[in-house]
């Protein structure tokens, strides 16, 4: 078993691109370095990918948020920043996961292929924290019910300080662990 680390949606839309948030910004240095750490400590990694179809606009979600963005193969659909180099795809102990919803339902499966197995601890970053974070930090715990999970309060963002906070707390209260903040 290992250590697991999800960096959700650290794409260049949702950083400084169709849905930029100066919040999310600050944040690469430490997730890239995170990542290093993690991964030097001999221990896995996943990054989410929002992805959506050149038909966002006919989407559901398209209907809900009426902004195109990480539109596949596109500058706003990369990781953003330094983290871009884990695009290329041969980093070993690295996976990419796609997610066409605020959840990767794929992402409990990837986790046990990149983990050998449950994994023995999960923790999670990225953006949004009130949206993406929480939801794959829940399909996580109901999947590994067992598993410890920390959410890295100070390398995740919202749109705003509040709505990070709430985030935090709704997840505290579910018995997640909060480090970082």
């Amino acid at each position: 078993m290992k250590k697991l680390l999800v960096v959700v949606d650290y794409q260049t839309d949702f950083v400084t691109g169709a849905l930029a948030n100066p919040l999310a910004e600050p944040l690469e240095a430490g997730i890239a370095a995170r990542v290093t750490q993690h991964l030097s400590e001999g221990g896995a990694v996943i990054f989410t990918l929002d992805t959506h179809p050149d038909v966002y606009e006919e989407t559901r979600e398209g209907r809900f948020l009426p902004v195109p963005h990480c539109i596949r193969g596109t500058e706003g659909w990369q990781l953003h920043g330094a983290l871009r180099t884990y695009m290329q795809g041969t980093h070993d102990g690295v996976m990419l996961v796609e997610k066409g919803a605020f959840g990767a339902a794929s992402l409990p499966g990837a986790a046990m292929t990149m983990c050998g197995g449950t994994p023995q601890e999960i923790e999670i970053c990225g953006v949004v924290t009130d949206i993406c974070v929480i939801s794959n930090a829940i399909l996580l715990h109901s999947a590994f019910l067992e598993t410890p999970v920390k959410i890295r309060a100070d390398l995740c963002a919202a749109m705003s300080k509040e709505q990070h906070e709430n985030a935090l707390n709704i997840l505290r209260g579910m018995g997640y662990d909060i480090v970082g903040s």
